[in-house]
């Protein structure tokens, strides 16, 4: 079984992304920027439907439908993305690039993969919410089943973790390699391999979430203290969540262009390495179809 280089694959992520920017931005600016526009409208519509659901009046048809085909927009265009860094990365594709924009048989099969990983997580997520209420039936509120309760939850997030990054890692390069959607391939490169995935996630990943949150911080200013404990219940959930949308909404432009800016490097950060990988645990040489 072969396993994953980690510092290798950390170089090269970062190697790639900055010491190629310019093609990075030539391939992403275009899906990003309509990314970000779809991300806006999606941000207000859930705002719109925070506060019918707060108020009790039911959301327009038209509203309560609209999240459905944005997220789904949303997908297609981190296809899109990621099959065009892929094929830079694979070879597929050479030199630099100034704008890029596809609609071809390899981002259909991506964006499939992407619907199936989403359509096995909701069902999962499902799943588990079946087995926590079949605990409290059975348990009543006893801290007994609270306990049992807790540990499902927190069991049902670790393994949702590990089936995403098993499926969905690998999913856009072995799509584009081997013409089919990408999830079979990628548990079977990845098994053995989801800590080290983890561990190149992190380096990766999370300096950029770290800038990111810097900058969301610099924007809203400071956040306000709690006005009281944390809700307990789905109501008051609910009540936090639009409050923090409403908090947002006024800075919504500046956020998305923070978005628009870090987008690419992110994008490259995930995609780059995967493709780095899938070469490295498949052994395959990746030819170009006109080659």
């Amino acid at each position: 079984m072969n396993k994953i280089p980690v510092g290798q694959t950390i170089r090269f992520a970062y190697a790639f992304t900055f010491g190629e920017i310019g093609t990075v931005l030539g391939l992403t600016w275009i899906p990003t920027l309509a990314s970000t526009i779809v991300g806006y409208f999606a941000a207000r519509s859930y705002l719109a439907m925070a506060d019918s659901l707060q108020s009790g009046t039911p959301p327009p048809d038209a509203q309560a439908l609209l999240p459905l085909p944005l997220a789904v927009l949303s997908l297609f265009l981190a296809a899109m993305i990621g099959v065009a860094l892929v094929r830079q990365v694979l070879g597929l594709r050479k030199g630099p690039a100034i704008a890029h924009f596809a609609l071809g048989m390899e981002e259909l099969r991506v964006f499939a993969g992407f619907v199936g990983v989403y359509l096995a997580l909701i069902l999962f997520l499902f799943a588990l919410a079946a087995v926590v209420a079949g605990f409290a039936a059975l348990g009543g509120a006893t801290p007994l089943a609270a306990g049992i309760t807790a540990f499902a939850v927190f069991a049902g997030f670790l393994l949702v973790i590990y089936a995403l990054v098993r499926l969905g890692y690998l999913l856009v390069p072995a799509a584009v390699a081997d013409g089919h959607f990408g999830l079979s391939q990628s548990w079977q490169l990845t098994g053995g391999n989801f800590w080290r995935i983890v561990a190149v996630l992190l380096a990766t990943l999370l300096p950029l979430m770290v800038v990111l949150v810097i900058g969301e911080a610099i924007i809203m200013g400071p956040a306000p203290a709690p006005a009281s404990a944390p809700p307990a219940d789905v109501a008051g959930l609910l009540r936090a969540w639009t409050d923090q949308m409403h908090t947002m909404q006024p800075h919504l432009p500046a956020l998305m262009g923070l978005n628009l800016v870090l987008a690419p490097l992110g994008y490259s950060l995930l995609f780059a390495p995967a493709a780095f990988v899938y070469r490295v645990l498949s052994g395959k040489a990746i030819v170009a179809p006109h080659d």
